[in-house]
């Protein structure tokens, strides 16, 4: 057994005599064999610190430097929900590649094995995960420690187009919930709730970009929005209009106080809302929104839908916003208010959510 010595050494510490060599033994009790003792003391030092040097390297070559490395050089220029999401994720990452593996030497089945184990039933956390490391070993490519990206030999996973449309009854149970509490009184974060819900839907924006909203970007002319997903690539700087609808949204979001800076959606306090606390506030909506259906319908006789008030995303409202534009005014109209580059991008929202009407064959006489 390895443990201290009960007796002083000239020897470096982890350093040991066994029959008649000198041993380096590391943290997980490996022995590395150092010199002969016949050698001398400076083939022992000589040797000891090739061996350090060798574990420095190799310590800077680790998956967790590469991550640690990459969250320092990189995390700063992403949105900060974003920045929250990749730094829960390369703590995953990091859990899983640890110490034991040299960036060298991860292959592609590596990378396969990893996704398949912890996310084959779930393919959209796959893909996200998958874009990550794909990243951090194109940084690691940059800076020499590997010559190719192994993620790019994994193909991603397949991931079922969403088709979730709210219709404008569920969009009203919904509003009319986060109003009113289970105790049919106000609740303290409804007035706020709503006005963010209506900007969803009226403007067509993230929620990310809808909590970082402040008065200042807000005039006469309308609202100017500089989405955060885009700074990195389009870079677009979009004004919407000023409407009477829109403006009615604005002025219930003061909830009655007169206000030059700060958040436009904002707490009882005057703070900002959190992107967590946001999606808590719509959940619970949904919820109460569903069990007052339930209710009435259990009250009438009838048979609730299942679909109804069901697995809806606060995302969907960008989806519902575009999908009803486009109906109305077009395509292009649905693009630019998206912020999109290209149609392609705007139809991902609106093609699986449009349904085509259609006559039917007249009956013959």
């Amino acid at each position: 057994m390895i443990g201290r010595r009960k007796n002083a050494s000239p020897l470096p510490s982890r350093v040991y005599e066994k029959n008649g060599a000198w041993y380096f033994v590391d943290i997980r009790r490996k022995w590395h064999k150092l010199c002969r003792v016949s050698d001398g003391l400076t083939a022992l030092y000589t040797a000891l610190a090739s061996i350090n040097r060798d574990r420095d390297e190799r310590r800077m070559n680790t998956m967790p430097a590469l991550v640690d490395a990459w969250l320092l050089a990189k995390l700063g220029s992403y949105a900060p929900k974003t920045q929250e999401e990749y730094r829960r994720m390369a703590t995953f990452i990091r859990s899983e590649f640890d110490d034991q593996w040299l960036v060298e030497d991860v292959e592609p089945k590596d990378i396969a094995r990893f996704l398949d184990k912890h996310f084959e039933a779930k393919p959209n956390a796959s893909n996200k995960y998958r874009a990550l490391l794909s990243v951090m070993f194109t940084f690691a490519v940059r800076k020499g420690l590997r010559n190719a990206n192994p993620v790019t030999e994994v193909a991603g996973a397949t991931e079922g187009k969403r088709d979730r449309y709210i219709t404008d009854a569920e969009l009203q149970a919904v509003r009319a919930a986060a109003l009113l509490g289970n105790n049919n009184k106000p609740t303290p974060s409804g007035a706020p709730i709503v006005a963010l819900i209506d900007l969803a839907y009226q403007t067509a924006q993230r929620i990310g970009d809808l909590l970082a909203l402040n008065w200042s970007n807000v005039s006469d002319e309308g609202i100017m929005f500089h989405p955060a997903k885009t700074v990195n690539s389009s870079g677009v700087r979009m004004l919407i209009e000023m409407t009477p609808d829109l403006q009615a949204t604005l002025d219930s979001a003061k909830a009655g106080k007169v206000k030059a800076i700060g958040p436009v959606i904002c707490t009882q306090s005057g703070g900002r809302f959190t992107y967590s606390g946001a999606q808590t506030a719509w959940k619970r909506a949904c919820q109460r929104a569903r069990q007052r259906y339930e209710k009435s319908c259990a009250e009438s006789g009838e048979t609730p839908d299942p679909r109804h008030l069901v697995g809806m995303h606060f995302h969907d409202l960008r989806a519902k916003a575009l999908t009803d534009l486009r109906r109305q005014a077009g395509a292009a109209a649905a693009q630019a208010l998206a912020g999109h580059t290209t149609a392609e991008m705007t139809a991902h929202y609106t093609k699986a959510r449009e349904i085509e009407r259609v006559r039917p064959v007249r009956k013959h006489p």
